[in-house]
Order: C-alpha cells, then sequence, then structure tokens
C-alpha cells in the first residue's frame, strides 16, 4: 500500500505537498493485540507513551495496539506495555528508530 500526496494551492501560487496514509481513515490503533501481530514489550510511563504513540502513528504505515500485560518473572510481577504491529517493518523501523530504545525490556 503506497502513500497518497496531496496538493494544495494556499493563493500565494505555491503549492504545498503532505503525504497522506490512507489508512488513517479508518481506526489504526487497536484495543487488543491479535496473535498475529509482531511484538515487544517496553516499561514505561504513560507520558513515554504517549510520545512513543504519536511516533508511531506518524511514522509507521499499519495498525498497531498498544497494551497493557503483567510479567510474572522470579515469582515478581510488573506490569509492562507491549507494543504490537500488523507489519513487521513498522516493529523494525521502531527499532531502529531509537525512539524506544530507553523503554525495551
Amino acid at each position: 500500500m503506497g502513500n497518497l500526496y496531496c496538493c494544495y494551492y494556499d493563493g500565494n501560487f505555491k503549492f504545498w505537498s503532505m503525504r497522506i496514509n490512507p489508512i488513517n481513515f479508518f481506526k489504526r490503533e487497536l484495543d487488543i493485540l491479535p496473535p498475529h501481530f509482531v511484538n515487544t514489550v517496553v516499561k514505561a510511563h504513560e507520558y513515554e507513551l504517549e510520545q512513543i504513540r504519536k511516533w508511531i502513528y506518524e511514522n509507521c504505515r499499519g495498525r498497531y495496539s498498544i497494551t497493557k500485560d503483567v510479567v510474572i518473572r522470579d515469582g515478581q510481577t510488573r506490569s509492562v506495555t507491549v507494543l504490537g504491529f500488523e507489519e513487521p517493518g513498522d516493529l523494525t523501523l521502531l527499532a531502529l528508530s531509537g525512539v524506544a530504545q530507553n523503554f525495551i525490556k
């Protein structure tokens, strides 16, 4: 699925273009993590999650989910956040960007 480009006239004979993701017309962020999504676990505060959410919306193409989960390790429980992506390339892009590097646990 490619990106669409839209140009418009601003009255000064200048044309501006913007990238339009057709999937943005529908809800891209899901409330559940479907089994076919690739995912990673992060431990981040709500403010940091909002930064990650904004980055994902602006830079990734496919659907994604941000869900809460509990991990049991060595008898200890921890609350974590799971980021899931329908397109594996989106998870790769997030990892290579360094946005979530400080949060991936």
